[in-house]
């Protein structure tokens, strides 16, 4: 290999310009010195190993997670860490030196049945819905309770499907009574760019009926009906009246020629 040869080798990888190297030694200066700092933890996002940054917020169910420069962090996916679910909420679109954002503490595994009957278990961040018209409301007859929940699942390609009218049924893991929710109001573009991010979904509480399945927590499981099998036409719909009976009048006759058997 040649002077030239190496030196421009060197300049393929810490750059040509003044901010290209610059950026190369921030990177690297980064690398090295996270390692050594007490955010330093090993991770797992969307069940690969990484090494990050974790620094605690205001909010103690929110923290930022730095990821070493050229590892990505995926808007909406799961990350463990501390013994926990954390969603990958918020991203910063800034990321020439290395990828971050803001995860939260998920604490509830919302599950239903999908239009092929297989079970869906999902995490998911459920908060109170104060700030979501949560009241009353008066009808005719009688003041009814209006108790409502947000709902914030990553973008997938089961989410994808969740529309208003699914019900779930949501509440602790041990309690008895268990409440059930239905989704009223859907937001997909929460948080949502370039076809990555999370959903929020408003519910609203409902009553529990006889197709919730209680002990596995899944909502309207014994309602679930396979989809009826669409029957393909024999010819084209968009097919012509001409060519119809032009197929009919070209179609051979049936053989009249049959095996018998004596």
């Amino acid at each position: 290999m040649s002077a030239w040869d190496a030196y421009y080798d060197r300049m393929d990888v810490r750059g040509y310009t003044r901010r290209e190297r610059t950026l190369f030694q921030t990177r690297n200066r980064f690398a090295d010195e996270l390692q050594h700092s007490l955010a330093y933890h090993k991770v797992t996002v969307n069940g690969k190993e990484y090494e990050a940054a974790i620094i605690g917020q205001e909010d103690l169910s929110v923290k930022k997670i730095c990821m070493l420069p050229g590892d990505v962090l995926p808007h909406g996916g799961l990350v463990d860490y501390a013994d926990n679910k954390w969603l990958v909420t918020e991203v910063d679109a800034s990321n020439e030196v290395y990828h971050s954002g803001l995860m939260q503490q998920c604490n509830h595994i919302i599950r239903w049945i999908d239009r092929n009957g297989d079970l869906i278990e999902k995490w998911s961040i459920i908060e109170d819905g104060t700030k979501y018209l949560i009241g009353e409301r008066t009808s005719q007859l009688m003041t009814i309770g209006d108790s409502r929940i947000a709902m914030t699942v990553g973008k997938d390609e089961d989410t994808i499907h969740l529309c208003r009218g699914m019900r779930f049924l949501v509440d602790d893991v041990d309690a008895e009574d268990v409440l059930a929710y239905q989704i009223s109001k859907v937001n997909k573009l929460f948080n949502n760019y370039n076809n990555e991010g999370v959903f929020r979904f408003i519910l609203t509480e409902v009553n529990v009926t006889d197709a919730d399945n209680l002990a596995m927590r899944v909502a309207d499981f014994y309602n679930w009906k396979p989809e009826p099998e669409t029957i393909k036409p024999d010819r084209d719909e968009d097919a012509t009246l001409e060519d119809i009976v032009h197929d009919a009048l070209n179609q051979e006759p049936p053989s009249d020629d049959k095996e018998v058997w004596i």
